[in-house]
């Protein structure tokens, strides 16, 4: 099913974007629209680049992989916008651009007249897209914050680990791919609004509201009932069995996930009594004698190991699960099967694979136009897109304003 070098999704071909973020949350965004066939201009800092070019380790020959996780599909424009040509090559990029992209602090890009109100002005049809920390209004909207500080403000760290032991943070940044999706989201929104208007619109989002986003149910419930979620190590508060359970050897997830495979399950483990007692008869009942049954579900579980029981239970089509590693997960057949790992060969790393969208269209995932580049890879030619010539970048260059990677020639 993976697409091949020079083919995949292409529905946003005729899409130019100026992707003015940085770190996770920006990247990954634009890197969704550039996987879907858009034209995405990285503009970086010429001499640091985005911040995650320096988040290492681990790097591949040398480049830090979350900086390749999250960057390919895009030309990379190395410049300073905090100098006056900087700003006027960003303006005269909005001037043709369908979207922008934008991970500032609230204002900052106003101060240097390339906020929506500015752009808009040259650019009627303009969609202006701003990811921020939280939002654009309250007490908390000029504040700085990432992924852990969400996870730590939010409640998601507290609810989350073992119930005798401190909170554990989501190993995940879950806030800022979250963050990212639900601003493609209002891209596309705002796109097939314009087919209608013909204006542009301004499209918002924060790792906050994205945070309130996930935390969907268990928020409702506390509303409901007053009852704050705790923490439940492997399990979930409302639904039983659907936990971790050790086995001889190591430990199994089981999700029975409603009464027929309760019964299932306990008819499996030889205890079909179970299934008909007045303690765990339904799912509400088993999650108020949760600890009894766990016990019971215990001594017959640690009789075998855990790859004999995981057998068993695919035979009866019981959800479960022996823990994997990451190097598991990555040599699954399902992976390979789906072709979720795709080539995309780099100046530097030749064998460069990289997780692929985790869709697909008429069996096509994500286009294959770019490799992450490399640090201003694409300086010259944007510039020369935009009708400046060899000396006008040269002077460029000498000024600081951008820089052009001597490694790659456009």
């Amino acid at each position: 099913m993976s697409s091949q070098p020079g083919k995949g999704i292409s529905s946003l071909r005729d899409i130019r974007v100026l992707d003015l973020t940085r770190n996770l949350a920006g990247p990954y965004c634009t890197m969704i629209l550039g996987d879907m066939g858009a034209d995405v201009i990285k503009i970086e800092h010429p001499l640091r680049g985005d911040d995650t070019r320096d988040w290492a380790p681990p790097t591949w020959n040398g480049e830090s992989t979350t900086f390749l996780s999250a960057n390919r599909n895009k030309r990379s424009l190395a410049l300073d916008i905090n100098l006056p040509e900087g700003i006027e090559i960003v303006r005269s990029l909005a001037k043709k651009a369908d979207i922008l992209v934008e991970s500032f602090r609230p204002g900052s890009l106003d101060k240097r007249g390339l906020g929506y109100k500015d752009l808009k002005k040259e650019n009627e049809g303009l969609i202006y897209c701003s990811i921020s920390a939280y939002g654009n209004a309250g007490p908390l909207r000029d504040s700085p914050g990432y992924d852990p500080i969400l996870q730590a403000s939010s409640g998601i760290l507290d609810m989350t680990g073992e119930p005798d032991q401190d909170p554990v943070r989501l190993p995940l940044s879950v806030m800022d791919l979250g963050a990212g999706m639900w601003a493609v989201i209002g891209l596309l929104s705002a796109l097939r609004e314009r087919q209608s208007t013909g204006h542009g619109s301004l499209v918002e989002t924060s790792l906050f509201e994205t945070a309130a986003w996930w935390l969907n149910y268990h928020m409702v419930g506390f509303l409901g009932t007053g009852n704050t979620p705790t923490r439940q190590g492997t399990g979930t508060p409302f639904i039983a069995p659907y936990e971790v359970f050790p086995a001889a050897d190591e430990g199994v997830l089981v999700c029975a996930g409603n009464d027929s495979l309760f019964r299932s399950f306990m008819e499996l483990l030889e205890m079909p009594e179970l299934g008909e007692h007045e303690h765990f008869l339904t799912n509400p009942l088993r999650v108020k004698n949760r600890l009894e049954l766990r016990k019971r579900i215990i001594e017959k579980f640690q009789s075998r190991p855990a790859a004999e029981w995981v057998k068993l239970m695919q035979t009866r089509a019981i959800p479960c699960s022996r823990i994997h590693t990451v190097a598991d997960f990555t040599q699954n057949e399902q992976m390979q099967s789906l072709g979720l790992l795709t080539n995309y060969p780099h100046p530097l790393i030749p064998d460069l694979r990289l997780v692929d969208m985790p869709m697909s269209q008429d069996q096509n995932r994500a286009a294959h136009q770019y490799s992450p580049p490399l640090l201003g890879e694409h300086t010259d030619t944007i510039l020369f897109e935009l009708g400046y010539s060899e000396e006008d970048v040269a002077a460029l260059d000498d000024k600081g304003v951008i820089s052009r990677n001597s490694m790659i020639k456009d």
